[in-house]
């Protein structure tokens, strides 16, 4: 049953993003009938065809490469054979204007934005679960470093305190725990020595405080992270973070998300609870009663016991955190759409600044955009629909960008054909087209290597010899 919903939720993901996809290049086929312009191939990928269908003129195809799609205008600058051309063709057509050409090229950028504005609206009228606030719940004495070292954690050395309430990165104002996790991650501070460092503004109650502290990096991403996670929901049932290679718990059957319910039929209700409870019934199997999508599941599991730094203990070997407090949040789709584009500027920037962490390898291909699509698909409804408009806003804005193979290229070309009263070589135009065609294929295997690699760990496929977690947010680990 499981590998069906996989399976599944997968297929979900190929669908969501080759929609994008077909939005994309329907805006950039549509803008060039109603302009009159010859749109002869209409593909989804690059490179050889595989299958498609001939209609009125055009040549609707599934191409060999999913690194995207095109629509093949043999007026407009073309990418010839990568584009599955041969010969010469558009060399004796007749001369579009630049009003076609610029129109033409932006529309697959409006049609995204188009269809995120659409998922917006769905999004302002059910609203989305988000951890609307900056209070911190936990501050962690000890992380663990991308280096797998134990060092001190960053926040608690700066003097962060629970209870704290975040209102301030460099400056900059954070409302919700996603923009203090993103300004946080793209940040660009650093001192003489290279070390990575932020002013941190706090209200402590009622007093206003800045705090300056030096983020770590940590995992495989190297990003950094400064040992703090949010107010917890109280009352609500603990959810499992980390499973010990090894240990009962995963031998047992558990996974991480499961929502720990009761232990013996007695109801989990704090922390203290299960370390208590297994203080005193380690030494027999002790029936773990979990919630895994919407269903209740018993599993009797026998505790380890482990004897460390001279103390004994009964250990399942798992680690957990109770829920976040969250609120449903109605954004308007402009304010949304404005989010994403936040997001993605500063992405942008820390990916360009030398003096942030955020690196090529940390980017999403194909492979990992399926991947992360996958897993909103299992988080339910809502959070593919927010996914998908955060994807089409993306996928328009980088394809404005003035490179080369990208529309904002074509625009460029355009703009520099008009300045100059003439237009750009053909062959030049193939020529510099099926170099960053080379690029971008590097790029996306580069990228590729690293998804492959993240979706390997998150699947349990490739084995992480390192500890994958810093300490919850209850200290204990049972």
């Amino acid at each position: 049953m499981d590998l069906l919903l996989n399976f599944w939720f997968i297929l979900v993901a190929l669908f969501v993003l080759g929609f994008s996809i077909f939005i994309h290049e329907l805006g950039h086929f549509i803008a060039a009938r109603k302009r009159g312009l010859i749109a002869d191939r209409f593909s989804i990928g690059f490179g050889p065809r595989l299958f498609g269908w001939h209609y009125k003129g055009t040549d609707f195809r599934l191409s060999l490469l999913p690194l995207g799609g095109y629509v093949s205008l043999p007026q407009l600058a073309d990418m010839g054979r990568l584009e599955g051309a041969e010969g010469e063709e558009g060399s004796a057509l007749p001369p579009i204007s630049y009003a076609d050409k610029m129109i033409v090229a932006v529309m697959g950028a409006v049609f995204n934005l188009l269809l995120a504005f659409l998922l917006s609206l769905i999004l302002w009228g059910v609203g989305r679960e988000v951890i609307q606030s900056t209070e911190v719940g936990h501050v962690a004495q000890q992380i663990i470093n991308s280096d797998n070292e134990i060092v001190p954690g960053p926040a608690f050395v700066a003097g962060l305190q629970k209870g704290d309430t975040v209102t301030q990165i460099d400056g900059l104002m954070v409302n919700d725990w996603m923009q203090f996790q993103s300004a946080l991650v793209t940040g660009t501070g650093r001192t003489e020595d290279g070390r990575p460092v932020l002013r941190l503004g706090i209200q402590r109650e009622g007093t206003a405080l800045e705090l300056e502290v030096f983020p770590a990096l940590v995992s495989r991403e190297s990003i950094r992270y400064i040992g703090i996670e949010p107010a917890s929901d109280d009352g609500a049932a603990p959810i499992i973070t980390i499973l010990e290679q090894d240990m009962p718990a995963i031998t047992a059957g558990l996974k991480v998300g499961d929502r720990l319910l009761e232990l013996d039929g007695e109801v989990i209700i704090s922390g203290g609870f299960l370390k208590t409870y297994l203080s005193r019934h380690g030494d027999r199997s002790i029936d773990v009663t979990v919630e895994r999508n919407e269903r209740r599941l018993t599993l009797p599991i026998q505790p380890r016991i482990k004897t460390e730094n001279n103390e004994t203990t009964a250990r399942f070997g798992f680690g957990y955190s109770f829920p976040y407090k969250t609120e449903r949040i109605h954004y308007s789709p402009i304010e949304q759409i404005n989010r994403f584009v936040d997001t993605i500027g500063r992405t942008f920037y820390a990916l360009v600044h030398r003096n942030s962490d955020v690196k090529v390898r940390n980017m999403s291909g194909p492979v990992g955009i399926v991947h992360g699509l996958t897993h909103m698909a299992r988080s339910g409804l809502i959070e593919i629909i927010w996914f998908t408009a955060f994807i089409n806003v993306n996928l328009g804005l980088m394809n404005l960008l003035p490179i080369p193979v990208l529309d904002g290229g074509h625009m460029l070309f355009a703009t520099i054909s008009k300045f100059l009263g003439r237009p750009l070589p053909r062959r030049f135009m193939e020529s510099l087209q099926t170099g960053f065609v080379m690029l971008l294929l590097g790029f996306m295997l580069y990228v590729s290597f690293f998804d492959i690699e993240r979706v390997g760990l998150d699947t349990g496929l490739i084995k992480d010899p390192e500890p994958i977690a810093t300490e919850t947010a209850d200290p204990a680990q049972p």
